[in-house]
C-alpha cells in the first residue's frame, strides 16, 4: 500500500469483487497523504447489512487500523456481531478490542482485524 487513496482504492476494488455484495453506499471516504477514513454500507445477498466503519494510516507500506467498527446485522436489522475498539470494556482480556456476537450484552475478547478481513469473513458466512 502506497498511500490513504490506494488503500481505498483497494478496498473498493474487494467489495465490487465480491459476489455476496449487492449494494455499496460510500456513506464517507478520505485520504490526506497516508492517513484516511472509510465508512460504507454494504446489501449482501442474504438480505443482511454490514457496516464497514474504520480510521486508518499507512506506514511503511503497511496498513495500521487506528479506530475500527464493523457490524453485521440481518435483514431485520438483529445484531449479529459487530467488532469495535471502543475502550468501554477494560475486562476484556483483548481490550480495547473486542466483539459483540448476538447481543450488545454478550462481549468476547478479539483480535485486531480491518475491513478487508471482515469483509471475506462476513461475506464466506452468507449462503445465498
Amino acid at each position: 500500500m502506497k498511500d490513504a487513496a490506494d488503500y481505498l482504492a483497494h478496498i473498493q476494488a474487494l467489495v465490487i469483487a465480491n459476489p455476496r455484495v449487492l449494494r455499496c453506499v460510500i456513506i464517507r471516504e478520505e485520504a490526506q497523504g497516508d492517513s484516511g477514513l472509510l465508512r460504507l454500507r454494504l446489501t449482501l445477498s442474504d438480505g443482511s447489512l454490514l457496516e464497514l466503519f474504520e480510521r486508518f494510516q499507512i506506514a511503511a507500506g503497511s496498513l495500521q487500523v487506528t479506530k475500527y467498527r464493523y457490524q453485521w446485522q440481518d435483514a431485520a436489522g438483529k445484531l449479529r456481531k459487530r467488532w469495535d475498539n471502543a475502550a468501554h470494556h477494560p475486562e476484556t482480556p483483548t481490550h480495547p478490542h473486542h466483539l459483540h456476537e448476538g447481543s450488545e450484552s454478550n462481549v468476547l475478547p478479539h483480535s485486531p482485524l480491518s475491513a478487508a478481513d471482515v469483509l471475506a469473513h462476513v461475506t464466506s458466512a452468507v449462503t445465498s
